[in-house]
């Protein structure tokens, strides 16, 4: 079984987005005490591309780094 993980957000303008979104009345059965002013995150990914020469294959340009990509429950934070 996988470990839960938890987040907060904030906005610059918009304060703590997460506010209440993990209660009882948010989520059902899987709320969890101590966690209401964040979601729950299922699941995440980041990619790190190394450009490479195909006939060497020595590395040729800088990392490029891709968008981190969060997973997280449906509830009150959901847009």
């Amino acid at each position: 079984m996988a470990t839960p993980a938890y987040m907060s957000i904030t906005g610059t303008k918009q304060g703590l987005i997460t506010a209440g979104a993990f209660t009882e009345d948010s989520v059902g059965n899987t709320y969890q005490e101590g966690h209401e002013d964040q979601v729950m995150v299922q699941g995440f990914n980041h990619e790190v591309i190394i450009p490479r020469d195909p006939q060497s294959g020595q590395p040729t340009g800088q990392r490029v780094h891709k968008p981190v990509v969060i997973t997280k429950v449906f509830d009150k934070a959901s847009p």
